[in-house]
């Protein structure tokens, strides 16, 4: 890597996690692709160099931020070289070899028929008895004297994508509320975790312990044409999401989903746009074909987005622990609530995009995605929660939602 320019990019589709390990502050490194090893962890001393790697900073002006860092003179171009080499070797930086190692991921995944279930035997058991036996007793989870199963199936539902075992009530309380309901097809609004386009579609065959589901094609097909370039070229991200995994698993608990096609869409980010996303043609035009499909017979179709709300602390970049910042992105997520019961997606937009989304809220672009494309539907919040991780002073919340007419 001798005579680079400026310093290769930090790879955009790993997670990189604080914890602590016998006395020692430690960096885990998530890597969905395989290509860092696994359980592979940094001493938390590398975290500050880590922002200098975005493909803009120069060998010089990182030789000479580490000796103002270390207060050392001694810092070479050799030693930066050497650093590099390393970081590239572990697999964390977007070099020659991670692309090879993307490209060949890429092209096995879309020779396949079938999306396997990622998260089988370590989210949840790879047995399919288990399997039933934890989502129904999850769905029993947050039971209150306020439920009421013989209310009218709702329109939509937003369910957490959170770890199971944390959001259990939340879950429990979104999926006791579609108990009477029949649908004809399925509009599946996932996080698109790692996807840099807004949207993106699979037709393949979604599979999990509990049996096959099959996707509509037909509307897929639309969808992507529509969609032009708001649509990710490729299906790649649904590889390893586990956003809309999740939410098939209650659902086959409740309907023949194997009879039942589902259109499988990732959401990917919408927070950066000024203005609403539908001022962009591609993403007007994608939003329109999609209200036409859920407006057209047969009728029954219900949507189903796996969101999680607030991202804080410094597991995912805060300067501050989750403590210090609780009151404030606890009345963002009221705001954002407010916004959902009034079924606006303009008010959406603006409560978040409009500051950035400070609070990074990963289920935005779906809760956005879902409101426009059912214009006229009024929120009801189900159940919030807020989890606080102690190990790195970090939190999520999320929420559950249904949606009428």
């Amino acid at each position: 890597m001798h005579g680079m320019k400026v310093l290769p990019p930090l790879r955009h589709d790993i997670d990189i996690v604080p914890f602590r390990h016998e006395g020692r502050s430690l960096l885990l490194v998530r890597d969905t692709l395989g290509i860092a090893e696994t359980g592979l962890a940094l001493n938390a001393d590398v975290a500050p160099l880590l922002r200098f790697f975005d493909g803009m900073t120069s060998p010089r002006d990182f030789q000479l931020a580490i000796a103002r860092r270390s207060n050392s003179e001694t810092v070479s171009i050799d030693d930066v070289t050497a650093l590099v080499e390393e970081l590239d070797r572990l697999g964390l930086l977007q070099t020659g070899r991670y692309h090879r190692g993307r490209d060949e991921a890429v092209a096995s995944f879309a020779r396949m028929k079938e999306r396997p279930p990622a998260l089988a035997g370590s989210a949840y058991p790879g047995d399919p008895a288990e399997a039933a036996a934890e989502i129904d007793r999850l769905r029993s989870l947050g039971a209150s004297a306020e439920d009421d199963l013989d209310t009218p199936a709702p329109r939509a539902l937003a369910a957490p994508h959170i770890d199971l075992a944390v959001g259990g009530p939340s879950y429990g309380r979104a999926y006791r509320c579609l108990a009477s309901a029949r649908p004809s097809a399925i509009l599946l609004l996932g996080t698109g975790h790692s996807l840099e386009s807004p949207y993106s579609l699979t037709e393949k065959t979604y599979v999990t312990p509990l049996g096959c589901v099959p996707a509509d094609v037909e509307t897929i097909r639309r969808l992507r044409d529509a969609g032009g370039g708001a649509v990710a070229p490729e299906d790649f991200a649904h590889r390893s999401e586990h956003s809309i995994e999740f939410q098939l698993l209650f659902l086959q608990r409740l309907f023949p989903m194997e009879k039942v096609p589902i259109v499988p869409l990732l959401c990917g980010p919408l927070d950066h746009f000024r203005t609403t996303p539908l001022e962009v043609p591609a993403i007007a035009a994608f939003i329109n074909t999609l209200k036409g499909w859920l407006s057209e017979p047969p009728e029954g179709k219900l949507v189903v987005a796996g969101v999680d709300l607030s991202h804080v602390g410094p597991k995912f970049g805060d300067r501050e622990p989750a403590a210090a910042l609780e009151e404030q992105f606890r009345a963002g997520d009221r705001k954002l609530l407010d916004a959902l019961e009034a079924g606006d997606a303009d008010r959406l937009f603006q409560t978040v995009a409009g500051n950035g989304n400070r609070f990074k809220v990963c289920g935005f672009s779906a809760l956005w995605t879902l409101l426009a494309a059912l214009p006229g539907v009024k929120g009801k919040v189900l159940d919030y929660q807020v989890w606080h991780e102690k190990a790195t002073e970090s939190a999520v919340s999320f929420a559950s939602v249904s949606f009428s007419s």
